[in-house]
This record gives structure tokens, C-alpha cells and sequence, in this order.
């Protein structure tokens, strides 16, 4: 059995004979503004061959524009990947149908539907959960633990409650659970004026430091960002991962800003560019007044981060990152509370 998940491919729908189609289509909503848009219909089983067509399919789409799914499910591993690619080119997620399906988003497809930036669910649709399983064998408990792990980290991501991989773990699957109206909007499945930015979580590194993490896309552009605040030995410090292969933007330390209301504080950095899978990550100092203001924001504040590069990523003059800040208040405590790891040597 081998050991990566990667490599397990996991079918969490019965598969059907034809993968998952995209084609422009013209949708109306109410709830929407405007009410009539040009959306893509993305249609049938999501399989291993979906990510790669629906990239191929979106280079040329803008931010902003609407992805009408209906699927049965399918592949759990390429349903999160085409939900983090939906995220990474700022779409947006809704339910849509044809003369050959519903509006129905089930199992895997109900993981890529949390990509959107902005999720709606129509009256009509059908939103549904249940337990992943393996696409030819029964899996083992490690692969289940790390599985979950992994499904909690990408909820925490989208900004969606935890709770769902509760409902889906309690759902035998040969069963679907569908949420209400109700439950869609508790757990942030359907976000439609709520907030879209996703809340700030807390993850523990591999040293036993926690970390208040947040990700997002840079504006004018589709470079994905993750931003970290860690407790130091002295003050909190913050470490910037840019998701992209331009090493030439990466030769040299970059000072960043973090903006919080009409205040621009300076990040030093305190490290050289360190190259990571898929990307560059760097440590930087964060003053302590700005720390300060970021604990009297209120959950519905943004902050942005700036990064002045001598030779920007992806040819942009400026590197440029909305958050917003929920969540950010409670996590910062937590880390200031946790002694940092004492570290020694052989």
C-alpha cells in the first residue's frame, strides 16, 4: 500500500462513465447582483483528469466570475485541488443545472464548492456530505487520521466551518447528508453577504510553536499567499510564503508592510529567502504598536500586506495582500500565551 495519500486515489461518489464537462452558460439568480450573469457550467464526475481541464478551460476568466457546479461527487483528492484552484483564480462557486442534471453538489464536489471567494446555494439546491472511502480497498486507520487531518486544514482554508467533516464522518457512504438553508449558512457553506475573506486559525509547527495562519491571493494578480504570526523569543514575528516558481523575485531580503486602517508599519525582514515546495518563504519583524493595533480591530476590519520587490513576482510592480482579521485577535493571544520551545543542541 503506498504510504502518500497523493497517490491514493479516493472515490467518494460511485463513478460514472463521463468526467466533468465546462461550457458557458447564462444563469439568473435573484440573490444576485447583477441578477443575470455568464457563468461556467461545470457539469458531471470530477476525476483525476478535471483539475488539469478545468485550468485549460479558465486561463482567460477574470476574478470574480461564477462557477455553476452540479456533480455527483467523484475523486475526494482532485475535488479539494479543483477547490483550491477555484480560490487561487478568485471565483466564485453557485449550484447550477442543465436539461441532464440538477442542481446538486454531493461528496467531492460538495469540497471544491468551498474554493469560491463568494458561495451561494439557490433555494432548489442540494448540498450534500459523506464519509470519503477508498476508490478499491478498504482504507486503514492511519491513512483515515491523516485524511481527516488534511480535510480540516483545507475547511480551515475556504473559511467553512469544521463541523462539516463532522456531518460527512457520520454519514455512511452509501448515504448523503444534505444541509438545510439553514445549516449552509451556519457553516459558512454559503457565504453570500457574510465575509468572504477566510478566519485566521491556529496550527501547531513542527517544533510545537503555534502559528496564526492565514492564505490568500494577491490583488491584480493570481499569486497565492500565505501569511503566519509566531511568537519569537522576544516579540511575535511574521513569516510570508509566496506560492510561485519566479526565483528571480527571491534573490534578496524584501521589505514588507502590513497596513492597518490609514497606518503603514514596516516589516524587517530577519531572514534570507528560503526556497520551500512550490514557493519562497521568508521571516520578518513585527513592531510591537502594530501588533497592539491588531488586537483592537474589530472582526470586520481588513489589513493589507505590501511587498516592495527590486524584481517583482509574476512582472507586478507591487506585490499586494487583502486579509481580513477574524479570528486574528484570539489567535494572537494564543500564541503570546505559549512559551516559545527551548531549543538545543547535540
Amino acid at each position: 500500500m503506498r504510504s502518500s495519500l497523493l497517490f491514493f486515489l479516493l472515490s467518494i461518489a460511485s463513478l460514472h462513465a463521463y468526467g466533468m464537462s465546462f461550457s458557458m452558460v447564462e444563469r439568473c439568480y435573484a440573490e444576485l447582483t447583477p441578477t443575470c450573469q455568464t457563468m461556467v457550467l461545470a457539469e458531471g464526475t470530477i476525476d483525476v483528469e478535471t483539475v488539469a481541464q478545468f485550468k485549460a478551460f479558465s486561463q482567460h476568466l477574470p476574478a470574480g466570475t461564477w462557477i455553476a457546479l452540479t456533480s455527483p461527487g467523484g475523486s475526494l483528492v482532485s475535488g479539494m485541488q479543483l477547490g483550491t484552484l477555484f480560490r487561487e483564480r478568485g471565483f466564485n462557486t453557485t449550484l447550477g443545472s442543465s436539461d441532464y442534471s440538477g442542481s446538486s453538489c454531493l461528496s467531492a464536489c460538495a469540497y471544491a464548492f468551498l474554493g469560491g471567494l463568494t458561495r451561494f446555494i439557490p433555494p432548489n439546491g442540494r448540498y450534500g456530505l459523506h464519509q470519503f472511502r477508498g476508490a478499491t480497498k478498504e482504507m486503514g486507520a492511519a491513512d483515515t487520521q491523516k485524511l481527516s487531518a488534511i480535510l480540516a486544514k483545507y475547511i480551515d482554508a475556504m473559511g467553512a466551518d469544521r463541523r462539516l467533516l463532522d456531518i460527512a464522518q457520520l454519514t455512511a457512504s452509501d448515504r448523503v447528508a444534505l444541509l438545510s438553508p439553514a445549516q449552509t449558512k451556519l457553516y459558512r457553506v454559503d457565504n453570500l453577504g457574510q465575509a468572504a475573506l477566510p478566519r485566521w486559525r491556529l496550527e501547531a509547527a513542527a517544533e510545537g510553536r503555534l502559528l496564526a495562519l492565514n492564505n490568500g491571493i494577491a490583488l491584480q494578480s493570481k499569486l497565492p499567499i500565505v501569511v503566519a504570526f509566531v511568537q519569537g523569543s522576544q516579540s511575535i514575528s511574521c513569516l510570508i510564503f509566496y506560492k510561485t516558481e519566479d526565483a528571480a523575485a527571491f534573490t534578496k531580503p524584501t521589505p514588507h508592510r502590513l497596513i492597518i486602517g490609514q497606518t503603514s508599519y514596516t516589516l524587517t525582514p530577519t531572514s534570507e529567502w528560503q526556497a520551500k515546495k512550490n514557493g519562497y518563504q521568508a521571516s520578518f519583524s513585527v513592531p510591537a504598536n502594530a501588533v497592539g493595533a491588531l488586537t483592537q480591530l474589530t472582526d470586520t476590519a481588513l489589513i493589507q500586506f505590501q511587498g516592495d520587490f527590486a524584481t517583482p513576482p509574476n512582472q507586478l510592480e507591487r506585490v499586494e495582500l487583502r486579509l481580513g482579521v477574524a479570528g486574528l485577535k484570539n489567535a494572537l493571544a494564543a500564541i503570546a500565551q505559549r512559551p516559545t520551545p527551548a531549543v538545543t543542541t547535540p
